[in-house]
């Protein structure tokens, strides 16, 4: 039986079978991932994209029109079954394309758990907050830890967990211990690290576990008058010492230089003739302000009005605080956006609370944000970002 009033899902991406590739997702980590699905047919029209990142292929543009019509405002069921036709308003509502309006935003598909083990780093990057307001530091205990990877294996879509959310992992008086629990639990490590504390020992512990899915380094710079310039440290000669010993010992590694503008591109130039002969992967970095909280060289100056057009982070990737607390996006380096706690329930229950699913649906335009939601100032909110892995219906003409 259909819902009295349905919606068009914000979570749909349409795309055209011409397009090549018709969507990324750069949210995930070691480069982009695309949609899976068939090849179009020949009277192919158009292309769906939900969270389960599979293509279904439409020839009849007449759903496409439901779609569209449905996508600003609830619509009322029987009025579409007598413009569409029942056959077409009931298979749009089996896929979940039209929802009743109190189930938009509550579904999630989550590939990540970022846990802040620690909430300090060493460094002092220009391009980070840490820069110019440094958090206190602060140590996650590990019984918090091991509830949080237990609740974070029981769900099936994850792939990797992180140790970083403005931090440096390996500064963490458990990083050995908390490996042997991902091992314990069959966890995927996506090792983000300035890697001037990733010792020997650490190394070895990363072997020894195998659950290491890659190291990402950063490094800003090759040059080390430019280094510690940019990261506010003198640790280049470990930092250096430490990523030879990860790549000799096999580590998958990678490593990112953060930049803008010519900058970037001799620094990215510098990293790649030192390192890329090493088996290394060097890739440049979205340097961006943090929704706001970096200024100067870096400041993107971002304010998008209106109502928000859908962000992959709040609906895949689980952001969980040093104290257990989960909250919005790896770009709330405040951690405002806060909708709930890991103790007070399973990671299905605090998902899909309402607080979690408020947030989504301001993130996602289905409700109006205030005026100082965090996401107004972040640039995956801009029309015209290219990374952006959600495009609602809603937005296209």
């Amino acid at each position: 039986m259909l819902p009295n009033m349905l919606q068009t899902s914000p979570y749909l991406t349409r795309i055209d079978p011409e397009a090549d590739p018709p969507i990324t997702y750069w949210t995930d980590t070691f480069g982009p991932v695309f949609p899976e699905g068939d090849a179009p047919a020949a009277d192919t029209a158009f292309g769906i994209v939900g969270l389960d990142r599979r293509i279904v292929w439409e020839s009849d543009r007449e759903m496409l029109s439901m779609l569209r019509a449905c996508a600003a405002e609830p619509q009322a069921a029987e009025p579409l079954v007598t413009r569409y036709g029942t056959n077409r308003v009931t298979a749009a509502t089996a896929r979940n394309w039209l929802q009743a309006p109190e189930e938009l935003c509550r579904a999630y598909r989550l590939v990540s758990g970022e846990i802040e083990v620690t909430a300090h780093c060493n460094w002092g990057c220009r391009y980070c907050p840490v820069a110019t307001d440094p958090k206190p530091r602060r140590t996650m205990p590990m019984d918090l830890f091991e509830e949080i990877i237990t609740k974070l294996a029981a769900v099936d879509t994850i792939d990797y967990v992180t140790f970083q959310f403005f931090n440096e992992p390996t500064l963490d008086k458990y990083f050995n211990d908390r490996v042997t629990v991902l091992a314990e639990h069959g966890m995927q490590l996506a090792l983000y690290s300035n890697a001037s504390a990733l010792t020997q020992d650490k190394i070895n512990t990363l072997q020894r576990h195998g659950v290491l899915r890659h190291l990402i380094v950063n490094m800003p710079s090759a040059d080390p008058d430019e280094f510690a310039q940019l990261t506010g440290s003198r640790s280049y000669p470990h930092t250096v010492r430490n990523l030879h010993a990860a790549i000799d010992a096999g580590l998958r590694t990678q490593i990112v230089v953060n930049g803008v503008g010519e900058d970037l591109a001799r620094n990215l130039d510098g990293v790649i003739r030192r390192f890329q002969p090493l088996g290394v992967e060097v890739f440049p970095s979205l340097t961006c302000d943090r929704a706001g909280d970096v200024s100067g060289l870096y400041a993107q100056d971002v304010y998008v009005g209106g109502r928000l057009a859908g962000c992959g982070w709040p609906v895949q990737h689980a952001n969980i605080s040093v104290t257990g607390d989960l909250f919005l996006c790896c770009n709330d380096y405040y951690q405002r956006e806060v909708f709930g706690n890991i103790r007070d329930g399973s990671i299905d229950e605090l998902m899909t609370s309402e607080a979690a699913v408020g947030l989504r649906r301001r993130v996602f335009g289905v409700a109006d944000a205030p005026n100082d939601f965090l996401c107004r100032r972040c640039h995956n909110q801009a029309p015209d970002f290219p990374n952006r892995d959600f495009r609602p219906i809603a937005t296209f003409g």
